[in-house]
């Protein structure tokens, strides 16, 4: 049986040379900037949309759409365009549908505050919830939503007992500063006109789910980079 040896050791001194820490952790210090750099950079560049608060608004900008269409089509059959035209890939009919669909998603993803006080603190106009709604409280009001029409992210579906192409709605609330709107991340946008936008690439977030039977009590807090319903505090009113 081998015995071990239970004399005592001299230590060994392990030298960590300061120069090469403080080098690493400069260098993971920079990737850190240049990633969040390039996420915020990516998050405001600009993309095309429509955006619309109502049916009325979409069927307008449709139509116009379509006549400057049928213009362009002519206009190319003359000989004066030396591309053929695009026709609109939203056709008027499909806009109720498509206006129904934003509500509905407002209608699950709005956070409930339990307060007045509380939901204006976002920035936002505010509204009681609706009756029949499980969690009452205050969220804050619809304010329209942005469209990609060339985004492939799209469902058919039946409205009126016909069917109709749905693009994926990305709907905002109706901020306290008249003409701005702000999106389900807390972040605000001036947007004073409806139809064809240019606007920042983090309006196509999509909106964090508020759970079924939250609790209307501070179900919310605060308007960080997580957004509106990134954290949600059961009280055991109205929760599950």
């Amino acid at each position: 049986m081998t015995q071990q040896d239970n004399k005592p050791k001299p230590l060994q001194l392990l030298y960590i040379h300061r120069k090469k820490v403080y080098a690493v952790l400069v260098v993971a210090g920079v990737l850190a900037i240049v990633v969040a750099s390039c996420n915020y950079d990516e998050a405001n560049e600009s993309i095309d949309a429509v955006f619309y608060q109502t049916t009325a608004q979409c069927e307008a900008d449709i139509n116009q759409q379509q006549a400057e269409y049928v213009s362009a089509q002519q206009q190319y059959q003359n000989g004066q365009l030396d591309e053929a035209p695009t026709a609109p890939p939203m056709q008027a009919q499909d806009c109720a549908p498509q206006m129904a669909a934003a509500t509905a998603e407002h209608e699950k993803a709005a956070p409930i505050y339990n307060s007045l006080a509380d939901c204006q603190a976002e920035g936002v106009q505010c509204e009681a919830t609706p009756a029949g709604v499980q969690a009452a409280g205050y969220r804050p009001i619809y304010g329209g939503t942005y469209i990609d029409p060339d985004d492939s992210n799209y469902t058919y579906v039946y409205y009126g007992n016909s069917q109709h192409r749905v693009y994926q709605t990305h709907s905002v609330y109706l901020s306290s500063t008249p003409g701005n709107v702000v999106t389900p991340y807390g972040r605000e946008i001036s947007q004073t006109t409806t139809g064809r936008v240019s606007v920042p690439r983090h309006t196509a977030f999509t909106a964090p789910a508020r759970p079924a039977g939250t609790s209307g009590s501070g179900t919310i807090r605060g308007r960080s980079s997580q957004g509106f319903g990134s954290s949600f505090k059961s009280t055991g009113r109205g929760g599950k």
